[in-house]
């Protein structure tokens, strides 16, 4: 196997790119965790590659799709293991993690939908700007539901997910700290699939009716094809006997 299919993939149906070994690391953890009678191990686990696999129709940009399998297996994995419990930083890692990795994808999602614009169309600083403070309002909003589900479930079912009100802020800052990093890599690229198809149709379709410049009226004055008026004079004097 060559290098460039054994790193981008397309190997078979059903294990396309090193992306898929990544994404079925969850289901394998989850099969173990069941033979060895945790259940909430192999709930979460298995939660976490039943989401994994479900993007993968979705063909996001292969970096995209890596990010969003890196974000379900650190947290899955973290929580099966019980680290958020035996390591105090955890938690805040994944505050960080999670976010800078998601908050890109949930701008794909909003420029395939036509949304938000497109970061390969024509963009400028200011597009650029905005593109950035979308994704860093998106990263916000995620994490303040977060808060609040945590917040719900401690109320209503008893699970103690908040410590304290420090911790609450804590979370929120790593939360704001990754979402500074977001716009940085979330405004390059292209909303494609995977790298392999156009975007969106009423995009290109957009810019295949967009009307070109004079420009291209010179070039096809000057091979001889009719253009204006001058064109029609020219060849009327031609079709005459």
């Amino acid at each position: 196997m060559e290098t460039r299919r054994l790193l981008l993939g397309d190997w078979n149906a059903w294990i396309r790119d090193p992306i898929d070994l990544l994404r079925a690391l969850p289901v394998a953890g989850a099969l173990g965790f069941a033979i060895g009678t945790d259940a909430h191990g192999a709930l979460i686990l298995g939660v976490a590659g039943a989401a994994a696999w479900a993007v993968r129709p979705v063909l996001l940009p292969r970096a995209y799709d890596l990010c969003v399998v890196l974000a379900l297996t650190l947290q899955g994995w973290g929580e099966a293991l019980g680290l958020y419990d035996s390591l105090h930083w955890f938690d805040s890692v994944v505050h960080f993690t999670v976010p800078l990795l998601g908050a890109p994808v949930l701008y794909i999602v909003l420029a395939r939908l036509d949304v938000a614009p497109d970061p390969g169309d024509e963009t400028h600083t200011r597009h650029y700007v905005g593109m950035g403070i979308l994704t860093f309002a998106l990263g916000g909003c995620v994490g303040a539901l977060w808060e609040i589900v945590e917040f719900a479930s401690d109320e209503w079912f008893g699970s103690e997910l908040q410590e304290s009100n420090a911790d609450t802020v804590r979370d929120l800052m790593a939360d704001c700290a990754a979402r500074c990093a977001v716009p940085c890599c979330s405004s390059r690229g292209r909303a494609t699939r995977g790298g392999r198809c156009a975007g969106s149709p009423a995009r290109t379709a957009s810019r295949r009716s967009t009307p070109r410049g004079p420009s291209s009226g010179r070039r096809r004055r000057r091979a001889g094809g009719p253009a204006g008026p001058a064109g029609s004079r020219r060849s009327g004097r031609s079709a005459r006997p």
